[in-house]
């Protein structure tokens, strides 16, 4: 099958411009973003545009709406896709205690494997589901770290369909889910997930730099975008002592 761009829809568009606005700052944490009718005046777009745009940032916690109010502007959340990371700071005496958000710019994403074609792994516990036999998918691996701390490790599976050139794509420090939206046009929808704890296989535990046997979380999910036939997989192993990971839903 011939793998073909994806032309990025409007709300697309309205959301990465306000998305941007958010993270450089021009709303911060707190503040109102402008109201929907407000944004159809500016952005010449229909009501419904403009919904799908911010529920797509509600969905990747950039925004919050409330009833009467509007949509106020959450902290900028640290990109581990469905999933953020924060510090254990909770005490069990103190549960009013909020866990402390962690600085983006600690964040680092090393890539331990470019993508590559390769058939679909016979370790996973999910299966690409209506797929042809003779499908390939790329496999690509790697490590995200908190100041210089690896906290997870992740492979990644991708049909070889929509993705032209991903071998070519700058990986390095950056979101995975936000390069399949910017260049590919593939929106995150939803997914399911498998999640298991396990001791730390001797690979495992080096990689994230733990004892071997140490518990670490294995956790498996299949994520759906906007293309009907385009799920993708993840196999991620992560070490909690140091870090919770965090997820809204």
């Amino acid at each position: 099958m011939a793998d073909q761009p994806n032309r990025i829809p409007q709300y697309q568009h309205l959301y990465e411009a306000l998305r941007q606005d958010i993270i450089r700052g021009v709303f911060k944490a707190g503040d109102l973003l402008p109201s929907e009718s407000v944004l159809q005046q500016q952005y010449r777009l229909t009501q419904p545009t403009i919904r799908q745009a911010l529920s797509l940032l509600v969905q990747e916690g950039y925004i919050k709406k409330h009833q009467g109010k509007g949509s106020i502007v959450q902290s900028i959340p640290i990109g581990l896709g469905v999933m953020s990371l924060k510090t254990h700071t909770v005490q069990a005496d103190d549960k009013s205690a909020a866990p402390d958000d962690l600085p983006a710019d600690l964040i680092t994403t090393t890539i331990l494997a470019k993508p590559t074609l390769c058939p679909f792994p016979d370790d996973m516990l999910f299966f690409p589901a209506g797929e042809q036999p003779d499908t390939t998918y790329y496999c690509l691996e790697r490590l995200r770290s908190v100041d210089g701390t690896p906290v997870f490790s992740e492979k990644l599976i991708l049909p070889n369909r929509y993705v032209p050139n991903l071998a070519r794509q700058r990986m390095e420090n950056r979101s995975f889910f936000d390069l399949l939206r910017t260049k590919y046009g593939l929106v995150v929808t939803g997914g399911e997930q498998k999640i298991q704890a396990l001791p730390a296989s001797l690979a495992i535990a080096e990689r994230l730099q733990v004892a071997p046997g140490s518990p670490v979380l294995r956790l498996e999910k299949r994520v759906d975008t906007n293309k009907s036939d385009f799920s993708f997989f993840s196999l991620l192993f992560a070490r909690t002592d140091q870090f919770l990971l965090q997820g809204r839903f």
